[in-house]
């Protein structure tokens, strides 16, 4: 990983899906379009070449819609994730808050079990990802985010807080 952090501090990155096509009666089942597809891969190529240095991060929440499934099956052809967790919560009118909670908890079970999580992808969706970084960082500027643009976020374990470090708006 690029850039400077202390010991008790993560990167999360924090990825809207991809283009998915028009709405249906059906959301959870939308699927991503071509450009979706070559948005995915440019975003991951951009994290890889700032963040990922080793092409890997720790672990990666992935919603269960199908949009968010193939972008980050996108993503893993540059970044592997350790491990993938597909997340219920982390849908588009998911509660920010338990989203957060649940990685604050996560990334400190980690800690204590001698595991430690130094990277973190969160894939969904909006409104939840923009409400989600401001929760993380504690911060309320509700940032909109573009198809596959990502939020990188240092985080510190001992403030249970993030830092907003740089937000890639993808093509």
């Amino acid at each position: 990983m690029s850039g400077q952090s202390s010991n008790d501090d993560i990167y999360l990155f924090i990825m809207r899906h991809g283009e998915a096509e028009a709405p249906r009666l059906d959301d959870k089942s939308r699927q991503l379009t071509a450009l979706g597809r070559e948005q995915s891969t440019l975003a991951a190529q951009w994290l890889k070449a700032h963040y990922c240095n080793n092409g890997a991060v720790d672990l990666a929440l992935v919603s269960p819609y199908r949009r968010a499934r193939q972008t980050h099956d996108m993503v893993s052809l540059d970044i592997i994730a350790n491990k993938i967790e597909n997340n219920d919560d982390i849908v588009p009118d998911g509660s920010p808050r338990l989203v957060s909670d649940y990685i604050d908890a996560r990334v400190h079970a980690a800690v204590n079990a001698k595991k430690p999580i130094k990277s973190m992808l969160v894939v969904s969706h909006m409104p939840l990802v923009s409400y989600l970084v401001d929760e993380l960082c504690q911060s309320y500027t509700t940032s909109l985010f573009s198809t596959a643009s990502i939020a990188v976020i240092k985080y510190s374990l001992k403030d249970h807080k993030g830092t907003l470090v740089t937000h890639y708006q993808g093509v």
